[in-house]
């Protein structure tokens, strides 16, 4: 193998001349080298904006949520959180009254989703407290007025700051004003803070209200809630306490959801843009791949002589294959060494310097987020090095087969 490597060097590395086939090697080796540093880089960045998408749902919505299986209502949510604390990997669990309601100030109108809490659960089931910008959270009740806090969407369009009231409608109070012709509601509310999640949907639609505001609006009884929030002690037992928690209310009327179900289709969207594109950098690969499988065959053709040389001096088939063979790893290996270190150079500068800076006041972060997966990389190098020894297989086919006799005739 020794000598078969030592041949192959010289074909790649011809220090005396400059021919055309070299031209085709070193191209080969730039497309290999180019397409390695775009897949790690593209996929990084990615992987930067997942990374990020992730971090400000997981800060707002619960870890888990469970949801009734049939009907809008849990039929036992008391018993159901009994049941969670089993669970040591839970940290906290809070029952909530969730449905669309109206926004009434002035003379405008607005429907909203009201999540009606627990108020001493709310700040260990969801990130709502730390997404406050403007006012406090406070959703406590008085005699005189409950509070209520809105999202930025909502405030921005019904003019709402802190201090506000506004008149809470239920669905029920509306068919009730349609049939009457008048319009009483039924809760005040007084605006305690305003919060931004910079997730269009939430800031948009969402108001959170403590659960006796819910229970009034929706005239339930105490032992009611529309779903369970659930949250983690760490986000990365999400799975395995999803298992536990179907295995446990098996026969309840219950569906268990994770963040992860909860935006399923936005995460679907991005892995199916991480794989296109993934699919569509590696063509660049296949191409200079290409360009190695011509660059090898004209070797063949070039040194037939070469090799009819080898052969007469006792070299067999297997030598010869093993030529070519060690020629394209020799090529796939310099090239995805650089194409490697190339494309985590760019990463990390990026990483440490911010060479592709974003405008702090149209985007939530400073430059381009890039975060590196080692499964990305592998699957990169196993992918330009597999295609690379395949390149390779045809031409040492043809080498192989060469005839001594009609070669050196030729020659």
């Amino acid at each position: 193998m020794k000598f078969a490597i030592r041949i192959a060097l010289r074909y790649i590395f011809k220090l005396r001349s400059f021919q055309f086939i070299t031209v085709i090697s070193t191209i080969s080796l730039i497309g290999i080298i180019v397409g390695i540093a775009a897949i790690i880089c593209v996929s990084s960045i990615f992987n930067g904006f997942r990374e990020f998408t992730e971090d400000q749902l997981i800060s707002f919505d619960p870890h888990i949520r469970l949801i009734p299986k049939d009907g809008a209502m849990l039929k036992n949510p008391d018993f159901l959180l009994l049941s969670l604390k089993k669970i040591s990997e839970i940290s906290a669990a809070s029952p909530v009254i969730q449905g669309r309601i109206i926004i009434l100030k002035g003379t405008d109108i607005q429907v909203v989703i009201l999540n009606a809490v627990q108020v001493k659960e709310i700040p260990f089931v969801s990130g709502i407290k730390e997404k406050i910008i403007i006012g406090r959270f406070n959703l406590s009740d008085t005699s005189e007025f409950s509070r209520i806090v809105v999202g930025s969407g909502i405030s921005e369009k019904l003019k709402i700051f802190p201090g506000d009231t506004i008149a809470l409608l239920s669905p029920a109070n509306i068919e009730k004003a349609y049939a009457t012709l008048n319009l009483h509601p039924e809760i005040y509310a007084r605006v305690s803070g305003i919060f931004q999640t910079n997730a269009k949907e939430y800031d948009a639609t969402y108001v959170y209200a403590s659960d006796n505001i819910g229970k009034k609006l929706f005239h339930l009884s105490e032992n009611s809630a529309f779903s369970i929030d659930i949250r983690l002690n760490s986000i990365n037992d999400v799975d395995k306490v999803k298992s536990k928690l179907e295995k446990l209310l098996t026969g309840e009327n219950v569906i268990v959801q994770t963040w992860y179900d909860l935006h399923r289709d936005l995460y679907n969207i991005m892995q199916l843009e991480r794989y296109s594109t993934f699919v569509i950098l590696s063509l660049i690969i296949v191409i200079a791949i290409f360009n190695v499988l011509a660059s090898l065959t004209m070797t063949v053709i070039e040194k037939r002589s070469d090799i009819a040389l080898i052969k007469a001096l006792g070299g067999t088939k297997p030598d010869i294959q093993n030529i070519y063979l060690a020629e394209g790893l020799i090529i796939g290996l310099i090239a995805t060494f650089l194409g490697t270190a190339l494309g985590l150079g760019l990463c990390y500068g990026q990483i440490y310097f911010h060479w592709f800076q974003l405008d702090p006041s149209k985007f939530l972060i400073p430059a381009i987020p890039v975060s590196i997966y080692t499964s990305d990389i592998i699957i990169a190098v196993l992918l330009s090095l597999v295609l690379s020894v395949f390149a390779a297989i045809l031409p040492a086919r043809r080498a192989a087969d060469t005839n001594i006799a009609e070669a050196l005739r030729n020659e």
